[in-house]
């Protein structure tokens, strides 16, 4: 609720995504009634609609009394009574027509109702679609529960062709128990070729990969959507109310907000081509293939998981050789998008001990608009990583390393796909371009005879020269020290930091204070300690190998005027090589610094 709040400019969002992101929607229900110029009651069984038990053999017959607004609140009521040959009523509302968009953030902040049959449901559906009926025209459920467990929270999207030939993919997460009925923020974050799921701020979901028949990738994600509200009872995917079932049951709801990118250069979104949250590579686009001499293939790890984004699933990859140097096979994923403006590819992995491969990366790209590849038509581009107990690209048997690189340093490699213009140029034919990335393919190729073995995760297409976002703090100061004592005076914020572009961490021991640092996730704060007795208590970085100490961090912070200096002066510097926006420090402490 925003009671009584007069807004003097733009409301900035906490959008974690989407950068200059601002309210263009809102309704805080501060009224005594629905407001109709932003939704329209959706009345009956919907056989009104064409859609008789609203496609889902629900129980309810909707009614507009079913939903009232007071003390700053929705209440959408689930009755138990007979009503238009019904047995249950409820509420459903939209916003078509009164507001439909593209892209942006679409948050509400709910208390679940619970109880067998009961299926509360914050969604979206194509306004006036050109991709058909559903699902060709899409469906993105930002939040749907089920009263028999409604401390499980579903994010899916529908797509594929038209009923009976849709398709669906989603995740899921749990609330707290017994928290359901309590206050939740539920959002979804809506890109060009991605959508990710929140609740209360932290992401659990993210889809990149979906189809309409009616129409080239992103369709049909990429015109105007429009949002609903309902509680149905009954149906599929619930089951009917029984015996245990309480009546009535409410779905309340304080605040739905709409915000989107405001008119300031953003620079291109980045793109996660997979986070492997699926558990299930085969269906989900990847595929396999093996050589004459090797043989393996792809599956899910939920134990072995890397240090940040890793989720709950990594992606499992093993190549045997039988002794035998050479090819060894490959995998790869299709997943059609632009990566225009998009500066380095990512990917976490932890390769085994001992091995030494080569993994040949494929960007392969449809030059010629058909959406298929074609040898003779269509190009590829290549980055190979070379992985030894020695690297140089990662290093087997060192644990979890993130792997950047560049858009630029992939080159054009002619061995399969041999046409095109041998420019990476992925601006799909949607756009006035001629062809946007397909597949991205890994060719293992051992050195010596070895077996190449690893997990990998969260594989990234980033813009890494993007500008800072206008409501994130990012200092351009770093050093955790104070004067040995057990508790900081001066340091009072925990720092979460995420270190890009080095895999080896290099510096005197005596560099750390251990009261504030756990160099395994590189937390700072007081009290963090805990080091890992398998990762040297060090946290200077070398990226680019010279002897010279340099890091690169990105921070987010509550505190706004953070410091940190000693007798020398503010402890700033600047990086040799690979400036990144999220701040780059190179910094040296006679370890008598004071922060604040």
């Amino acid at each position: 609720m925003l009671t009584g709040l007069t807004l003097a400019g733009p409301v900035v969002a906490q959008c974690v995504y989407i950068q200059d992101c601002e309210l263009v929607w809102s309704d805080e229900f501060d009224g005594t009634s629905v407001d109709t110029n932003k939704w329209e009651f959706m009345i009956g069984d919907g056989s009104a609609y064409g859609i008789p038990g609203w496609g889902n053999n629900e129980l309810q017959y909707y009614r507009s009394q079913n939903a009232t607004v007071a003390n700053g609140e929705l209440t959408i009521t689930a009755k138990q009574e007979s009503f238009g040959g019904k047995q249950y009523t409820s509420a459903r509302l939209r916003t078509l027509n009164k507001g439909d968009w593209t892209y942006g953030r679409m948050e509400m902040r709910a208390k679940l109702p619970f109880g067998q049959g009961m299926w509360p449901a914050f969604w979206m559906l194509g306004s006036n679609s050109p991709y058909g009926g559903w699902a060709a025209s899409g469906e993105i459920d930002i939040m749907e529960s089920i009263g028999s467990n409604p401390e499980r929270i579903y994010g899916s999207i529908h797509y594929g062709g038209e009923a009976p030939e849709n398709n669906y993919s989603g995740n899921s997460t749990y609330l707290a128990a017994g928290t359901a009925t309590d206050w939740h923020v539920y959002a979804v974050e809506w890109q060009e070729g991605i959508i990710r799921w929140f609740v209360d701020g932290q992401l659990y979901s993210t889809q990149t990969s979906w189809y309409s028949t009616n129409g080239p990738f992103p369709a049909p994600f990429d015109v105007d959507f429009h949002l609903l509200l309902n509680l149905a009872v009954g149906g599929y995917f619930p089951g009917n109310p029984d015996g245990s079932t309480v009546f009535p049951q409410q779905y309340i709801i304080d605040y739905v907000r709409v915000y989107q990118t405001g008119g300031g250069s953003s620079g291109a979104q980045d793109i996660v081509f997979d986070d492997m949250e699926h558990g299930n590579p085969f269906g989900n686009g990847w595929y396999a293939f093996n050589s004459g001499i090797g043989g393996g293939g792809l599956g899910a790890n939920y134990s072995d998981l890397p240090p940040s984004n890793g989720g709950s699933v990594s992606l499992q990859a093993g190549w045997g050789s039988g002794g035998a140097a050479g090819y060894l096979g490959g995998f790869g994923r299709r997943s059609p998008m632009d990566i225009t403006g998009l500066t380095h590819f990512s990917f976490w992995i932890n390769p085994d001990a001992g091995q030494d491969y080569r993994l040949e990366i494929n960007i392969q790209e449809d030059d010629n608009g058909d959406n298929v590849l074609t040898q003779a038509a269509d190009d590829e581009f290549q980055y190979v990583c070379h992985i030894s107990p020695s690297g140089p690209c990662a290093v087997s048997g060192g644990g979890w390393q993130l792997v950047e690189i560049p858009i630029s340093s992939f080159v054009p490699d002619n061995t399969y796909l041999y046409g095109g213009n041998n420019v990476l140029d992925t601006v799909p034919t949607s756009r006035g371009g001629n062809g946007q990335l397909l597949d991205v393919v890994v060719a293992i190729i051992t050195n010596s005879g070895t077996a190449a073995s690893f997990r990998t995760d969260y594989w990234l297409f980033e813009n890494q020269t993007a500008p800072i976002a206008a409501d994130v703090n990012i200092p351009r100061v770093i050093h955790p020290h104070h004067n040995d004592e057990n508790v900081s005076p001066y340091l009072d914020d925990v720092i979460p930091v995420v270190v890009y572009g080095a895999s080896t961490l290099v510096g005197d021991p005596e560099d750390l204070d251990t009261a504030l640092i756990d160099a395994a996730s590189l937390k700072f704060g007081p009290g963090m300690g805990g080091i890992s007795p398998s990762h040297p208590p060090q946290y200077a970085l070398d990226v680019d190998s010279d002897g010279i100490d340099d890091a690169r961090f990105r921070f987010l912070m509550s505190d706004s005027d953070f410091s940190c200096s000693d007798d020398s002066g503010t402890l700033v510097g600047g990086l040799s090589t690979g400036e990144v926006f999220e701040g780059s420090d190179s910094f040296i402490s006679n370890c008598d610094a004071q922060c604040h």
